[in-house]
């Protein structure tokens, strides 16, 4: 290995690259990275709370067709045959009350994902631009480098 110095240039260079880097780049993308990640938690609380309003409502759901169920079970001992039919209706309107529901309920959760999905899509989109404003010292042009950035995008 032959060292000389054009070696001991490169380290100098390198080690202060690394210096700025640290001292003026870092606490600008650490701050970003740390109000994202707060934005994110926060889309996945509200999709943990959809979670849980949908097994509330399927909780409930069950609850209304054992209530069917047992009034259609006191209509039996008083009606007859009029009580089965009156079971049947009450358990599909139970039934069809838990898939209202239930389709609400994955719709918003749905909903939330997509939401954070594209939150976080623009942020990536804003932070290769700023970090690369900040590299190169100079602005870049957010029309001729879109595509680019659409690209990166569609890989995460």
């Amino acid at each position: 290995m032959n060292v000389n110095a054009t070696f001991f240039a490169e380290l100098i260079a390198f080690c202060i690259f690394i210096f700025i880097t640290y001292r003026y780049l870092w606490p600008s993308f650490s701050s970003l990275l740390d109000a994202r990640q707060e934005e994110i938690a926060g889309g996945l609380e509200a999709a943990s709370q959809s979670q849980r309003k949908l097994e509330e409502a399927n909780e409930e759901s069950k609850k209304l067709v054992e209530d069917a169920k047992a009034e259609a079970s006191n209509l039996i001992n008083l009606a007859g045959t009029r009580g089965d039919q009156i079971v049947d209706e009450a358990k599909n309107q139970a039934v069809e009350e838990q898939k209202k529901i239930k389709a609400s309920a994955e719709a918003d959760i749905e909903q939330n994902i997509t939401k954070a999905k594209e939150g976080l899509k623009q942020e990536v989109a804003a932070l290769v631009i700023s970090g690369a404003e900040k590299i190169l010292n100079k602005e870049v042009d957010e029309q001729s480098n879109k595509e680019i950035v659409d690209a990166l995008i569609k890989e995460l």
